[in-house]
């Protein structure tokens, strides 16, 4: 096909120029690359940092990488490099040196292998692998991911999903314009690497779709029982297996595991609306994951109860078709700008992505690191507050930057000026992005209402200053109810106990090691389990790491005969103990975020993330340390 120089030029003008710089570095070898000068910018209103080519440089790499594409793409080879030049190129990046930690955290991220964070056999796959048997539950990102690598080794294994189809929390809600609030560019699997993503924020109907493509590119989707609801399992001492319950149209059927991967998840239970009167309401109540397609609200008057992200991202195509929305807030939340949030993909960066060696991994790499420096931003300054300042430097920064965005998008109306600023930091709970949230709330049919709600009637909703609002359609957006870990799953340790049972024992909420296992429960892991969700960073990187960690239990079971595998006591308490030590040192339980943050249980503790820096938080959970363990021998070699 004959070279098109105005496209190429076109979409070089659209292209991060540090990424291709470093795709230009890795192919040609060009050391003058090297050498260019890299500027920090701030962006998110100072929450991260871009590393960016000097303007001064931009001209020549386009030029450079022009020539490249029409010359010398043809007779390129690719090659893997080595360790020391992978951490060359890496350091060179962001012109600074990095230490053995967060190069071994990094390098997976920029996924130069065929399949990073692979895990394999020892030898030849032996053939007692046959006699080892895996359920997986759930088909959301964790559970393809952990089928995939079971897939690679030869492992036997069965997933089971409740649903019809995969797709996890991106097949229940299908709310108006649901849509992924990180860039796909890190919202996907290292090993899918250049996907073709129509837009950089893709929409909930196209990240389904890529889950069920990769379950069916890596051979997973032919081991999915659908409409099979795992009820739980017990464990059986004497043949160190699960008798795993599952519940199809057929009836209940029990599957005896050597293994078993929940893969629920965090978010796989609705919080219900728990208001006075709601079973009295005449009209439509529909929690955002019971959306469906034929769902009208045109010429509706419409409640909208929660501001998290789902109530965030609905409003304005809700409000484009209703007569009438009242926008129920019980908290105000930071919510933010993201750049080219909403836009599509251009089919000429397209054409760059798929065209030019290297350049979606150092593009998806560049995405990533614009999130490292928000750690900061969690951590207070104990000299910055004997200051005068609230939490620290940076903090108090990015605080006044939203507070000025907020101004920005309703100063023509100071009474939501006042309502819209929270009173708790940036950061202590999860950040939101804005799509056209602020906008819509000035549109004459729109109320944000701020009066605690009394009790829902009949006819609408009674707010405590003792106004009713009519309303034909109440739409929950209160998300889930991320205490109830597996429910409605009851699994049944050795003891009798079940792991609900087990956890009210120990108190405290939910916990694990690693956010996997729990002791007293043996072959038994969990993915996206208590505590951990990464501080920054990318989701998918961390779901990636703990299949990577759970098949390599698999493999030492299978290679050294052991049939049964529990975390010791010991090491989960030392661990749990560090991890609420690292966790009060954060944001995450400040004063005016504790109340009604739903990461932080009844017990005050953060239950959802992993407080540990993402560097730190990867070397712990990359390669299971069997000194962790007691392991039980009983299966053949």
């Amino acid at each position: 096909m004959k070279f098109d120089e105005a496209m190429a030029r076109k979409a070089l003008d659209e292209a991060d120029l540090n990424a291709l710089r470093m795709a230009l570095l890795q192919v040609t070898g060009d050391e003058s690359l090297a050498r260019m000068e890299i500027d920090d910018v701030s962006v998110r209103g100072g929450a991260a940092i871009l590393k960016a080519l000097n303007p001064r440089h931009h001209e020549e790499v386009k030029e450079k990488a022009l020539a490249f594409l029409r010359d010398g793409i043809d007779t390129f080879e690719r090659g893997t490099p080595s360790d020391e030049v992978l951490r060359w190129l890496l350091e060179t990046m962001v012109n600074e040196k990095m230490d053995d930690v967060a190069f071994n955290y990094r390098r997976h991220i920029l996924a130069l292998e065929e399949f990073p964070r692979t895990v394999a056999w020892t030898g030849e796959r032996p053939e007692s692998a046959d006699d080892f048997f895996v359920v997986v539950v759930g088909t959301g990102f964790s559970g393809i991911a952990m089928g995939v690598q079971l897939e690679r080794l030869g492992i036997p294994y069965r997933i089971f999903e409740r649903r019809h189809e995969v797709g996890g929390v991106w097949s229940i809600n299908t709310y108006p314009d649901a849509r992924v609030d990180t860039t796909n560019f890190v919202y996907q699997f290292s090993f899918e690497k250049n996907y073709q993503w129509t837009q950089y924020f893709a929409r909930q109907h196209e990240v389904r779709g890529y889950i069920e493509n990769v379950a069916r590119k890596w051979g997973v989707f032919d081991k999915i029982t659908f409409q099979a609801d795992v009820q739980g399992g017990d464990f059986d001492p004497d043949s160190n297996t699960w008798a795993v319950r599952v519940k199809t149209p057929a009836g209940t059927q029990t599957l005896t595991a050597n293994l078993v991967v929940t893969a629920a998840g965090l978010f796989a239970t609705p919080k219900r609306l728990d208001v006075k009167g709601i079973d009295t309401f005449a009209g439509e109540l529909a929690h955002t994951t019971e959306w469906t397609a034929d769902k009208d609200v045109t010429g509706k008057r419409v409640a909208i109860i929660g501001n998290g992200s789902t109530g965030v991202q609905l409003l304005s195509r809700v409000a484009s078709q209703a007569a009438h929305v009242d926008v129920y807030q019980r908290t105000a939340q930071w919510i933010s700008p993201r750049e080219r949030y909403g836009q599509p993909i251009s089919p000429e960066t397209r054409w760059l992505l798929d065209t030019m060696p290297y350049y979606p991994n150092w593009y998806t790499y560049s995405s990533a690191i614009v999130t490292f420096g928000s750690e900061a931003l969690q951590v207070p300054d104990p000299e910055w507050q004997a200051q005068g300042g609230v939490v620290s430097k940076r903090n108090d920064a990015f605080r006044a930057s939203l507070t000025d965005y907020i101004r920005n998008k309703v100063g023509s109306r100071p009474d939501l000026v006042e309502k819209l600023v929270p009173r708790h930091a940036p950061y202590a709970r999860r950040l939101i992005v804005d799509n056209r949230w602020y906008e819509t709330l000035l549109e004459p049919h729109v109320d944000l209402v701020t009066e605690g709600i009394e009790e829902v009637t009949p006819t609408g909703i009674r707010t405590v200053d003792g106004s009713e609002r009519p309303t034909d359609l109440i739409i929950s957006a209160t998300g889930f109810d991320i205490a109830k870990y597996l429910w409605p799953a009851e699994y049944r340790g050795p003891d009798g106990a079940t792991l609900h049972e087990a956890w009210e024992k120990g108190g405290g909420g939910p916990r694990a090691y690693l956010g996997m296992v729990v002791p007293g429960f043996p072959n038994f892991f969990m993915m996206y389990g208590p505590n951990s969700q990464n501080r920054s960073g990318q989701l998918i990187y961390f779901i990636e790491t703990w299949a990577h960690y759970i098949a390599q239990m698999a493999v030492m079971m299978i290679e050294d005969g052991v049939a049964r595998c529990e975390v010791r006591r010991d090491v989960f308490d030392d661990y749990n103990v560090r991890l609420d030590q690292a966790s009060e040192e954060l944001l995450w339980t400040e004063a005016a975020s504790r109340e009604k943050n739903y990461y932080v249980n009844e017990f005050g503790r953060q239950q959802a993330g992993a407080p540990w820096p993402v560097a730190q938080y990867y070397r712990m959970s990359a390669n299971v340390d069997a000194e962790d363990y007691v392991l039980t021998p009983g299966r053949p070699a």
